[in-house]
């Protein structure tokens, strides 16, 4: 009796793993395709050129640090927070995922590509910093999930939404920013 063909099983092997990447890719885009949210009439996904993004959630970020002791008696100046919000400023962070629906490698550069429009500010807000660091292209059939930050000022319930902007290959999509309900308290600072 021969034993097994290595080649042939390594093989069958390499087609379940492309299968499975497969229905995965595709699951990944109908869910990218399908959410919206609701409250703000505006997708929370887009595509374009073959790289697709979606935001899962979003949210205010504490900067307890600004407190020396437990109970916020004093609070550092701004010299000793550098990169900390400014002002009245608050820092928002959206959960995003990035996935290349192409058969190719697609390249992206959030820090142009993404701005946040609405609330208190008029024009646009740049992205401050990202948790995506240094990549800037997926493979075919990849995905990253990552973190955008921006700083900019709560807005009240009667201002505007915030939206999350993104502009490529000459097309524009403003997509809902999944944010709770919940406002943050007051950023404290000294005048």
């Amino acid at each position: 009796m021969r034993p097994p063909d290595r080649r042939r099983r390594l093989r069958v092997g390499q087609v379940v793993l492309i299968v499975l990447a497969v229905l995965s890719a595709a699951v990944g885009l109908w869910i990218l395709a399908t959410r919206t949210d609701d409250s703000a009439g505006l997708p929370v996904s887009a595509e374009v050129d073959g790289l697709a993004i979606g935001l899962y959630e979003a949210g205010w970020v504490p900067m307890d640090a600004h407190s020396m002791d437990s109970q916020g008696g004093y609070q550092m100046p701004a010299q000793m927070m550098p990169g900390a919000p400014a002002g009245n400023e608050m820092r928002l962070g959206i959960a995003v995922t990035l996935l290349n629906t192409a058969d190719g490698v697609r390249e992206f550069n959030l820090g142009e590509e993404v701005v946040l429009v609405g609330g208190v500010v008029d024009g646009v807000v740049r992205l401050h910093s990202d948790t995506f660091g240094l990549l800037q292209r997926l493979g075919p059939g990849s995905a990253v999930n990552g973190v955008l930050y921006f700083d900019t000022t709560v807005p009240a319930t009667s201002d505007p939404a915030l939206v999350l902007r993104w502009s490529r290959s000459g097309e524009t999509f403003d997509l809902a920013i999944p944010l709770g309900s919940v406002r943050p308290a007051p950023h404290p600072h000294i005048s």
